[in-house]
C-alpha cells in the first residue's frame, strides 16, 4: 500500500475505534437515563457496566496504536518506539488480566441479587464480553477484520487469518 493510502487507512481506524467508543458511551448513558430503577444501579447495571468497559479500554488502545502508527509514517520512520511497544505488551497482560476477572464479577452480580441468568445484565454483559475477547484477539493475535482489497487479496493468497496489528510488532520486538 502507497504512503497516502496507508495515512488514510490509518486515520480511518484511530477516527473509527475513537467514533466506537463514543457510541457505546452515549448508548450506555442513554439506556442509564432511561432506566427507572438505576438509583440500584449496582445490581441491575454491574455486569455489562463492566464489560463495556473492558471493551472501551481495549478500543482506546486501538485509538492509541493507530494514531501512533500514523504519527511513525508521517516522521518517515519504519517501526514503532521500543517505549510504546513496551506498554502494549502491559496492555495485552492487563486486557487478559480484566477480561480474566469477568467470572468474579458474575459472582459479584449473584451475590447481590440472587438473580444470575434471567437478568438482562448478565446477557448483555456477556455480549459485550465476547466483544472485548474478540477485539482483544484482532489486535494482539489475528486480524479479523478484513475490510478492504489489500486484506482480502492477503487472505485469499495466504488461506490464513493474518497476524494482528500490534501482535506483529511485538513479536518482531522480541527478535
Amino acid at each position: 500500500m502507497e504512503r497516502k493510502a496507508l495515512a488514510r487507512r490509518y486515520r480511518y481506524l484511530w477516527m473509527g475505534e475513537a467514533t466506537n467508543i463514543l457510541f457505546f458511551t452515549a448508548l450506555f448513558l442513554y439506556h442509564a437515563l432511561i432506566d427507572e430503577e438505576w438509583s440500584n444501579w449496582t445490581a441491575r447495571w454491574i455486569v455489562r457496566t463492566y464489560s463495556l468497559t473492558i471493551v472501551i479500554i481495549i478500543l482506546l488502545q486501538g485509538v492509541i496504536w493507530w494514531r501512533w502508527k500514523l504519527c511513525t509514517l508521517q516522521a518517515g520512520q519504519r517501526t514503532m518506539p521500543l517505549r510504546i511497544l513496551i506498554r502494549f505488551r502491559r496492555f495485552r497482560w492487563v486486557n487478559w488480566l480484566l477480561i480474566g476477572l469477568f467470572p468474579a464479577v458474575l459472582w459479584l452480580k449473584w451475590w447481590l441479587t440472587d438473580s444470575f441468568w434471567s437478568s438482562s445484565d448478565t446477557w448483555l454483559g456477556l455480549l459485550f464480553m465476547g466483544g472485548a475477547f474478540l477485539e482483544q484477539i484482532n489486535y494482539y493475535y489475528y486480524q479479523l477484520m478484513y475490510d478492504n482489497r489489500y486484506d482480502w487479496a492477503w487472505l485469499r493468497t495466504h488461506r490464513r487469518l493474518r497476524q494482528g496489528s500490534i501482535g506483529k510488532a511485538l513479536a518482531q520486538m522480541s527478535e
